[in-house]
């Protein structure tokens, strides 16, 4: 599944390029992620990893209605 992950403040792509393909875009004082995940783990993984970066998740969503 795919999820957009809205975080405060701008981020840097390197700080992320452990946690896999993720496209990184600017939103006005935020900084929208978009990642393809293969189960719910892997998200709460990803989401752990902003937060012990600092960084303040705003919004979670998903992009499409598919299941992989």
């Amino acid at each position: 599944m795919r999820y957009e992950i809205r975080v405060r403040g701008s981020v840097d792509p390197d700080r992320l390029a452990d946690l896999g393909d993720i496209s990184v875009a600017i939103a006005g004082r935020d900084t929208i992620l978009e990642c393809r995940v293969p189960d719910v783990a892997a998200l709460v993984g990803i989401l752990r990893a902003l937060t012990h970066e600092g960084l303040a998740v705003r919004e979670i969503r998903t992009v499409d209605g598919g299941t992989g």
